[in-house]
């Protein structure tokens, strides 16, 4: 399956009013697996840190801890405040499971919710929320191959 096709039905899924289902959940962790892959192709032989330079804002892949099977990552920007102080947006920290070809989102910007400001968010369950996390990631990824995948 291509990633254009994939994109397509990840919006169809994303505008529909039904529930997501694990299923949904798995097809969105496929796909962040898929563009991590586009943006960084030796994702799996990846050993230490990698910066992405850019002319804007650097893009830092960040290895928390990895094994052969597994790895978690932050894929962030480095900002400096005015203050002086460094700070990560969005530190995004994911968990890649190479054997199965997933990413799943561990959290976003410490564990910080995305749109904490939506309506319905008392009836959202786990999967609601990993689905929000994951299409955080889904969207960013596609902003850094845009951006940034002449770099690599």
């Amino acid at each position: 399956m291509d990633l254009d096709y994939r994109n397509i039905e990840l919006k169809k899924l994303y505008n529909s009013q039904k529930g997501k289902s694990f299923s949904d959940l798995y097809y969105l962790y496929e796909l962040n697996f898929i563009k991590l892959l586009q943006l960084f192709p030796n994702l799996e032989s990846i050993s230490e840190d990698l910066v992405i330079k850019s002319d804007e804002k650097d893009l830092h892949l960040i290895i928390k801890e990895k094994t052969k099977h597994t790895a978690t990552m932050i894929l962030t920007h480095k900002l400096v405040e005015e203050s002086g102080k460094e700070i990560k947006k969005p530190d995004i920290k994911f968990k890649i499971y190479f054997d199965a070809e997933m990413t799943e989102v561990i959290s976003i910007c410490k564990e910080q919710m995305l749109n904490a400001n939506h309506s319905f968010i008392s009836y959202c369950g786990d999967i609601d929320l990993k689905w929000e996390l994951n299409l955080f990631l889904e969207r960013w990824l596609d902003f850094c191959l845009s951006s940034y995948k002449s770099n690599v």
